[in-house]
């Protein structure tokens, strides 16, 4: 699982154009179909589908398919997404990250409009005040390595979907994000503790805030949050080193690390030796 925007600042396949930590404006071009990316978003993103077609599954199950010159807004969350590239043709995409910090000054401009809480995900219709701000957007930065309009063209662009017809709705879900559902803990951490998240998120993820995260964690686990994702993903390592023949920068990944020689100087805190010499010394073991 690959989490973004981080992600994609590394991959040449995507363009920056506008940047601010984890709030940016991205365009994304392959030719090659790229299915079943299991994705861990930082921020709330709105993808622009340019050419080509986008599935998305989420957390729950449901399956979403963006067609060309369509926009979807998606909550900071883990998703499955597919790129769909028509025969003989490339697919195009402009995706807009925007952290809590952009959403929340974006929302300070609007009163709380429903009552009633409504989540996931959003189709919104590409209309002509998007394409202009899009084609301007891309037109004006694109290749010219600029980073201090960018909250405030995103404001601006979330400002021109609150104009559209999906505005209230759009609106209503993003005051919703402060309320979001509560998961419960015990089965979500036993589910995804191998997944390269930390502990803020991890409690966006359950519904919580941090510091309730971590009291409701601890009453249920009685120990930290942070104690109990160490040893988990140890244990999990110390299986993997014993079962399969994978290599240990694999296994970094398998239990949720992102840097392999922070994994190796963990192992041998926990177990008293490396993960090779673990591996090694485990097969010598099977053999005798």
């Amino acid at each position: 699982m690959k989490v973004v925007p981080q992600a994609f600042y590394q991959n040449s396949k995507i363009e920056k154009i506008l940047w601010d930590g984890l709030s940016c404006a991205l365009e994304k071009t392959v030719s090659h179909t790229d299915t079943q990316n299991q994705r861990y978003l930082a921020s709330h993103a709105i993808t622009l589908v340019r050419n080509g077609k986008l599935q998305i599954e989420t957390y729950e199950g449901k399956v979403r398919v963006v067609q060309k010159n369509e926009l979807i807004l998606l909550p900071k969350g883990m998703y499955m997404i597919s790129d769909i590239i028509p025969k003989n043709d490339f697919f195009n995409a402009m995706v807009f990250f925007f952290d809590d910090d952009v959403c929340d000054a974006f929302l300070s401009n609007f009163e709380q409009l429903d009552s009633k809480k409504v989540f996931g995900t959003l189709r919104i219709d590409f209309n002509e005040d998007l394409r202009l701000f899009t084609d301007t957007l891309t037109s004006l930065y694109k290749g010219r390595n600029q980073n201090q309009f960018t909250r405030a063209k995103l404001i601006e662009f979330l400002h021109l979907i609150a104009l559209s017809k999906q505005g209230k709705d759009f609106i209503n879900r993003l005051q919703s994000l402060k309320a979001r559902e509560r998961k419960s803990i015990r089965s979500f951490m036993e589910e995804h503790f191998d997944k390269p998240l930390d502990i803020d998120d991890y409690a966006y993820l359950t519904g919580r805030s941090v510091s309730t995260f971590q009291r409701d964690f601890k009453r249920r686990f009685h120990i930290s949050p942070k104690k109990w994702l160490i040893q988990k993903r140890l244990d999990k390592a110390a299986l993997l080193l014993r079962t399969t023949a994978n290599s240990v920068n694999a296994i970094t990944v398998e239990v949720g690390y992102e840097n392999t020689s922070h994994f190796i100087k963990a192992f041998h805190k926990n177990f008293g030796i490396s993960p090779k010499q673990y591996q090694i010394q485990y097969r010598k073991n099977a053999l005798i």
